[in-house]
């Protein structure tokens, strides 16, 4: 038995509605569907979201049955890819075609940074038709280039060290980066035991206390000791990680450190992290509440701890001419040895400006403040914003 003929898509018109629904066949590729002509019987295929029309050969007005008449809350979008998932932009509620496995990326039509949990997605649900942008973009996996990554970044652990309960939040770094393995730890620790009983420190942040310790061991050639830079984000806990090195420091007799930082009441915020590692004997002083005069003289009284001071405050001075940075000086002394903490370090930038401009008053006295003392202990902080 011959098929009988099928007619190619034609732009039917809609005619007034009439009863004799034709019988279904089976989808279309083009996203419309085939049926049977309830009165010739010819195959006709109908467009997607077509649901009345007029056979081209026996002119009878027919519409589809009830079962392939689609709300258009449910039609697809157009440009859905189902080979890629389709998610819906949090911000301005575009379809996304998101390929597996990618779990970090940016809308293409609104830039917002996204993330997903593929362990939670098990099927897509779209919201509400007028919230939905029916138009489907493509989300792109570049692979290099600093562009969006699926696998660009890797969940962080110490490699090495086994010290402390686990980080509180995801903490990632660098395909790249997770490939170089860091040094063998040697230093011990002085408040080993203090920091597995309180949990203070999570284990990435006794990792960066070992390492920068290890770090401030070691001399250059010039005789000053060697300092340590930590990059890590924002909300990483640097600030509970400088705590820590001060509590460590004043074990080993260290009694005096200097904390740089952007913002005067960030002291309060000091005295916090201290407290929180157990350092709670070790008073914090705001520079900017004292007198010009020498910080260990019997009216001040400051013999130890730690003096809290802005970038602002390194570069002050009196109306008599006595600056802030002499003080400091005169405080912790030729022999000093203890912690000079550059809170947000990118502050004192500028010290080598363009040819032509002038250096900063900031980085002059950064830079003036360690040649001060060469066998303090330099630990520099930032956020990696600048």
């Amino acid at each position: 038995m011959g098929q009988p003929p099928v007619s190619p898509s034609l732009p039917l018109v809609p005619p007034p509605p009439r009863p004799g629904p034709p019988a279904f066949l089976s989808s279309a590729v083009t996203g419309g569907c085939q049926v049977r002509c309830a009165g010739c019987r010819m195959i006709l295929t109908v467009g997607p979201g077509l649901t009345e029309f007029v056979c081209p050969t026996c002119q009878l007005p027919q519409m589809l049955p009830p079962e392939l008449m689609r709300p258009p809350s449910q039609v697809p979008a157009h440009g859905i890819d189902p080979s890629k998932i389709q998610l819906p932009c949090a911000n301005c509620k575009a379809i996304l075609n998101v390929p597996h496995g990618l779990s970090r990326f940016s809308c293409p039509q609104c830039k917002m940074e996204l993330a997903v949990d593929l362990s939670r997605i098990k099927q897509f649900y779209p919201p509400p038709p007028e919230e939905v942008n029916e138009v489907a973009i493509e989300v792109e996996r570049e692979e290099d280039g600093g562009g969006i990554v699926g696998e660009t970044f890797t969940d962080y652990r110490p490699p090495k060290l086994s010290i402390g309960p686990p980080h509180p939040d995801p903490i990632v770094e660098t395909s790249s980066l997770s490939a170089v393995q860091p040094p063998e730890p040697t230093y011990d620790l002085q408040t080993k035991g203090h920091l597995e009983t309180s949990k203070a420190l999570s284990c990435l942040q006794i990792e960066t206390l070992v390492y920068a310790c290890q770090r401030h061991l070691q001399h250059l050639e010039n005789g000053s000791r060697a300092g340590f830079f930590l990059g890590d984000g924002a909300g990483v806990g640097k600030g509970r990680t400088i705590a820590g090195l001060i509590w460590e420091n004043w074990h080993l007799g260290r009694r005096k450190a200097l904390w740089i930082s952007v913002g005067s009441d960030l002291k309060f915020d000091a005295r916090r992290d201290l407290d929180d590692v157990g350092a709670t004997c070790v008073e914090v002083h705001a520079l900017n509440k004292l007198p010009y005069s020498k910080l260990d003289s019997k009216t001040v009284g400051i013999k130890e701890g730690v003096v809290f001071l802005t970038y602002s405050s390194l570069i002050a001075s009196s109306e008599r001419g006595r600056s802030r940075l002499q003080q400091l000086v005169q405080w912790y002394g030729s022999e000093y040895d203890g912690l000079i903490v550059f809170d947000e370090c990118h502050k004192a930038k500028n010290l080598v400006p363009e040819a032509g401009g002038q250096p900063t008053r900031t980085g002059e006295a950064v830079l003036e403040i360690q040649r001060a003392v060469i066998a303090s202990s330099t630990l520099c902080l930032s956020d990696g914003e600048d």
